[in-house]
């Protein structure tokens, strides 16, 4: 080897031997020191929750339920006719008439309803010397089911439908012919809460009575009979189970015959057309 080049040469392996003796001990400590473990704490897992349990809400009946005593003076007008023109005329205030009605729900379902009631009293009119014034009474009575719904908040349509009758009576000489009728009858009942304590309820029915019973003969035949009444009430809820009704309440009764005799004509050749409307202020006290 010449002078030159191993002159050359070893500084380069002294070098490489200084790197290689450098590089063995770190190779060593790297084998020797096992790896680091991660000291970071896994997560969670998520805990699993239980459902809440649901508690049933009872709901409460839309079905104003509950007895009902009210007072209803009335004003009372009867007209007559025989096709004649009128023939009779009378209005006259009634101070002693009243109303019993009790609502019940239908199989303590909290929809359908079951109601009965009772109407009746002072049925008088001027006499003015014919046979058809009245000094007497009359009742009528309805049985009825039906349901109730809850169209919005606070608004309650109640319906219903059942039969329908009404006797008059009337006493003393010139008094009223017996007059018995039997029928059916529908109505709708909308009962919307203007305040937590003040409701107000519009109720419209109408009904067919072609059935008489007990009808004085001279009366003739029954050719139709019909009722209609309309009511506007306030109900003031006084304490939690009692409510005040204050209204009013218009009804129309008619009646048509042929064939009467009661107006004194020999011959059962005349027709009469009964008619009574009473205009009535409704007081009560409502029992829930």
């Amino acid at each position: 080897m010449k002078p030159g080049y191993r002159s050359a040469v070893l500084p380069l392996r002294a070098s490489l031997i200084l790197l290689l003796a450098a590089a063995v001990p770190g190779a060593a400590l790297a084998q020797a020191t096992p790896p680091l473990q991660s000291t970071a704490v896994p997560p969670a897992p998520n805990p699993v929750l239980d459902e809440p349990v649901e508690t049933p809400i009872p709901v409460p009946s839309v079905i104003p339920t509950g007895l009902v005593i009210a007072f209803k003076p009335q004003i009372l007008s009867v007209r007559i006719d025989s096709g004649k023109g009128s023939e009779f005329g009378s209005d006259k205030l009634q101070l002693g008439r009243g109303l019993i009605g009790y609502t019940s729900r239908l199989l303590d379902d909290k929809q359908y309803l079951a109601h009965v009631e009772l109407e009746g009293g002072q049925f008088q009119s001027d006499a003015q010397g014919q046979n058809i014034g009245t000094d007497g009474f009359d009742l009528v009575l309805h049985l009825l089911g039906g349901a109730a719904t809850r169209v919005s908040q606070g608004v309650t349509i109640v319906a219903s439908a059942g039969v329908l009758t009404r006797f008059q009576r009337g006493r003393a000489v010139g008094g009223a012919p017996e007059i018995g009728l039997f029928g059916a009858a529908s109505n709708m009942e909308l009962n919307m809460r203007l305040a937590p304590t003040i409701t107000l309820s519009f109720f419209v029915e109408g009904g067919l009575t072609p059935i008489p019973y007990l009808t004085q003969s001279k009366l003739g035949v029954l050719s139709d009979a019909s009722e209609l009444r309309l009511r506007a009430k306030l109900t003031f809820h006084l304490y939690q189970d009692i409510g005040l009704d204050v209204g009013y309440d218009f009804t129309r009764w008619h009646a048509s015959f042929a064939g009467t005799t009661i107006l004194g004509n020999p011959k059962p050749d005349q027709a009469l057309l009964i008619e009574s409307r009473q205009h009535a202020i409704l007081v009560g006290l409502r029992f829930q």
